[in-house]
């Protein structure tokens, strides 16, 4: 009796330890996508908008230094050092995706000036603005980053520049298309008049005047008497 009473005990403490590791296991393996993810972001974001976000990438190296742990079933050791695990990572997702979020209403409000104005002169391929578009609407990044050949992490940020800067090469190419065809004396109001629709009448030289009549949208400009 006694000897069964024993393994049945180590039977179910080999079952706690099997889940345990599992639980953990499970819970490290979030937190390395949501790190590696960050990371990637990060890259695509630096290449696309000219700006490096600055986060403590000391994050990654602990998510990678809590699964050698796990390796060797330290789970002690790694359940006492979880919650500021997921705080750092957390930290990192939530500095970076804020400041994305900022910089892509910023070029989504240029993109949509640019999408007006070529509805009405027609100069540029609209598909591409629909894609640049579609990209800082929605931000589907991970479909142009990830792929089955691709299993390194120096590969996906690899990726994650190259397309970043294929879609920074083509918001300043169709940029500079559409309002690089203005005389610099008028091309600011354009990029006005087409953001917000309006321009005011005293703002304006009477050269500018001139030159705007006179250009492809002089038809489309709706002034308003200050």
């Amino acid at each position: 009796m006694s000897t069964d009473s024993e393994s049945l005990e180590t039977k179910l403490q080999s079952v706690q330890k099997q889940y345990r590791r599992q639980h953990l296991a499970d819970e490290l393996d979030e937190l390395a996508e949501t790190m590696e993810e960050t990371l990637l972001q990060r890259e695509l974001a630096s290449a696309f908008f000219d700006e490096r976000v600055e986060i403590d990438t000391s994050a990654r190296q602990s998510v990678d230094e809590v699964i050698d742990l796990l390796e060797r079933g330290e789970y002690e050791t790694i359940e006492g050092r979880l919650p500021s695990l997921e705080s750092e990572v957390e930290s990192a997702e939530t500095t970076v995706q804020n400041r994305i979020q900022e910089l892509r209403l910023k070029h989504n409000s240029t993109v949509t000036a640019m999408q007006r104005l070529n509805d009405r002169v027609e100069r540029v391929d609209e598909l591409r603005l629909r894609a640049l578009g579609g990209l800082l609407d929605d931000w589907r990044w991970k479909e142009h980053v990830y792929s089955e050949e691709d299993v390194k992490f120096e590969e996906l940020a690899q990726n994650a520049r190259e397309y970043g800067q294929e879609m920074r090469e083509a918001f300043d190419e169709l940029q500079e298309t559409l309002f690089g065809h203005y005389p610099p004396d008028i091309r600011s109001l354009i990029e006005r008049m087409i953001d917000d629709g309006r321009l005011s009448y005293a703002d304006l030289k009477p050269e500018q005047r001139t030159l705007l009549a006179e250009s492809d949208i002089g038809e489309y400009i709706e002034l308003t008497l200050s």
